[in-house]
Formats: C-alpha cells, sequence, structure tokens
C-alpha cells in the first residue's frame, strides 16, 4: 500500500510540481515545421520556410530528417491516401501530391487557383481542406481526373486546423479564438460553436472524444472533451514555442513547433494516470456569472490567480468550496481561475 500510494504521489508531483511541461525533443534544426502526417513509423514534415517536406523516423533513437521532397511553395497541411501524400501549398493557392513510394518523388498538381489552403482531412475519396483566404471548408473527389472545388461551408474566420469526427468536422478558427464544427451530412453546412476563448487555435488532433488545440498564441496544447454540453479546455502541454500541427500515434503526441524549428512529442498516458489518480476534482459554478462563481470538490484551501483574456493577473487570494469570489467588478469577457498545482478553469462573466 505504501508502494502504492508513493507511486501516486509522484505521478501527482510530476504533473502538478513541475507543471506541465514534460515534452521530449524528437528532432530539431528543421526550418518552420507546420504540418505533420504519420505513415507507419515515419512521421512527414512540411517545413514552410524550407519548402520542402522531410520525414524521420520515429522509432530512430535519435531521428534524422530526410528530405523528401523540394521545391515546393510554402508548403502546410498534409493528409495520407495509401501511398499518395497530399500537400496544401498556401501561397501555391493549390493542393499537389506525391507518391511517397518512388525513389524521387515529384509534386503534380491536384487542384489549383485556391485561396491559401492550409489544413487537409479526408473522409473516403473527399478531400476536405481549409482556404484562409477566402474563409471558407472545400472539397473535392480525389478520384476524379479534374477534381471540382465544392464549398462545404463559408463565412468562417481564418479557418486553420480540421479533424473529423463521424460527420462532425471540427475547425480551428484561429482569428475568431475558438473551434467550431459542422455536419458533414447536411445538404446547408451550418456551424456550431464547440469552445471559444482560446488563444490562436491552430493545428488540432482526435483521440476518442478527447479534441488536442495547439494554441499558436499562448504557446500550449489545451483540449477538451468533445461530448460535453459546454466543453472546457485544459492545459495538456505548456512552455512550447508556436506549436502548430499535431499528430497522434497511440499515446504519443507529436507537436510541430515552428517558432523553435523542431518536433517534440508528449505521452498523453499521464494526463490519463492523473486524471485516474487525483482524488479531488474542482467543479466552478455558476459559469457564466454576473456576480460570484464558487466551487464544488474543493476539500482544502487553494491559492488562485484570475487572469483575464490577455494574460494579465487581475485577482488572487484563497478559496475553499463554499466560499464565493465576487466578480461583479470585472468586466465582461473570458477570464482565467489558476491554482497553485497548475490546473486552470475559463469561466466568463456577462
Amino acid at each position: 500500500m505504501k508502494q502504492i500510494y508513493f507511486l501516486l504521489s509522484m505521478i501527482v508531483f510530476l504533473i502538478y510540481g513541475n507543471k506541465i511541461d514534460a515534452q521530449t525533443n524528437v528532432v530539431t534544426g528543421l526550418n518552420r515545421p507546420v504540418g505533420l502526417a504519420l505513415n507507419g513509423n515515419n512521421l512527414y514534415i512540411s517545413e514552410i520556410e524550407g519548402n520542402k517536406i522531410s520525414k524521420i523516423d520515429i522509432t530512430a533513437t535519435t531521428p534524422t530528417a530526410t528530405d523528401v521532397v523540394t521545391g515546393l511553395n510554402r508548403p502546410v497541411g498534409l493528409a495520407l491516401n495509401g501511398n499518395d501524400l497530399y500537400i496544401a501549398e498556401f501561397v501555391g493557392n493549390k493542393i499537389s501530391k506525391i507518391d511517397i513510394t518512388a525513389t524521387t518523388p515529384t509534386a503534380t498538381d491536384v487542384v489549383t487557383g485556391l485561396s491559401n489552403p492550409q489544413s487537409l482531412v479526408l473522409n473516403g475519396n473527399d478531400l476536405y481542406f481549409s482556404q484562409l483566404g477566402s474563409n471558407r471548408i472545400s472539397k473535392i473527389d480525389i478520384t476524379a481526373t479534374t477534381p471540382t472545388v465544392t464549398d462545404v461551408v463559408t463565412g468562417l474566420n481564418s479557418p486553420y486546423g480540421l479533424v473529423l469526427n463521424g460527420n462532425d468536422l471540427y475547425i480551428a478558427e484561429e482569428f475568431a479564438n475558438k473551434i467550431s464544427k459542422i455536419d458533414i451530412t447536411a445538404t446547408t453546412s451550418t456551424t456550431t460553436d464547440v469552445v471559444t476563448g482560446l488563444f490562436r487555435p491552430l493545428g488540432l488532433a482526435l483521440k476518442g472524444n478527447d479534441l488536442y488545440i495547439a494554441e499558436f498564441s499562448a504557446d500550449r496544447i489545451s483540449n477538451i472533451n468533445i461530448t460535453e454540453a459546454t466543453p472546457t479546455e485544459a492545459d495538456v502541454v505548456t512552455g512550447l514555442f508556436r506549436p502548430g500541427g499535431l499528430a497522434l500515434n497511440e499515446n504519443d503526441l507529436y507537436i510541430a513547433e515552428g517558432g523553435a524549428n523542431k518536433i517534440s512529442k508528449f505521452n498523453i498516458a499521464t494526463l490519463s494516470a492523473i486524471n485516474i489518480s487525483l482524488q479531488e476534482k474542482a467543479s466552478l459554478y455558476p459559469n457564466p456569472s454576473q456576480d460570484f462563481i464558487e466551487f464544488t470538490g474543493l476539500r482544502s484551501h487553494k491559492n488562485y490567480s484570475i487572469f483575464n483574456a490577455l494574460g494579465v493577473e487581475i485577482s488572487k487570494g484563497s478559496i475553499s468550496e463554499q466560499l464565493k469570489i465576487d466578480i461583479s467588478n470585472f468586466i465582461n469577457g473570458y477570464y482565467f481561475i489558476k491554482f497553485d498545482n497548475g490546473s486552470t478553469i475559463k469561466f466568463i462573466k456577462e
């Protein structure tokens, strides 16, 4: 029993005592990596400043990036379909593809005349892609000899990352600071907000009900449970440098850190262990609120700090169950309350 208690204590300490920055470097010295795509043990990487796609073997002790194809025009999003790697060329305003089994792959155009394409995601023969320049999601049939672009939804705000869950397409709207979603089977797709108050969300990755979000301006990865009626994001990894593309390999979350010119990774099973181990779960209510917030599930006094959406600390103190925090003088908007153990909860003042 003492050994079990010690183990759980060490897990809690490692996560909450050292903050959530347990990512490890996979490969460095890249040229602003953005998009990621996994094919077996090979991780394909779009290097936007290098105008190329490179790859690494993730099973190698010290992975080394090797060039796959060069001479592209600001490549970003990637998607694999068998041996075909589809590439969104942001400045080239097109989607191209290569055969990754070729000795010397050559990019061929799939569709041109786009408006700053970003993320790519496949659903059967349909390739969905975000067009940042025209604030829309479009699709093509990749089996067509000459694919025709069909709009799926328009009127977005800087759509970037995409991920599919069944018929639901989740969209990171970068400058709207939110994740929205659409039903791709609907005759006329309408966006629904999933979570707001983020900090320039870019890359997305999904495992089960957990949606992982790269928040570029917050230098972190957060996640939400997509089954919740009103999802609240929680920090997964902090201390990054301009994270963008994400890719999951079982429990390893690979992260393109564009600002650090590297790929790092984080084992999300660590989070699951913590969630199972913790005896205490605090919930904030009411949320939104006009006057006061309070908590359930707190077993002792906790020190806290409250930050506004710009990350400025505006209040701090100590709280326990059945005590209230007065927010009546706060300006309407999003806020974050952070406890000494590093956990953060978002709330809305209205």
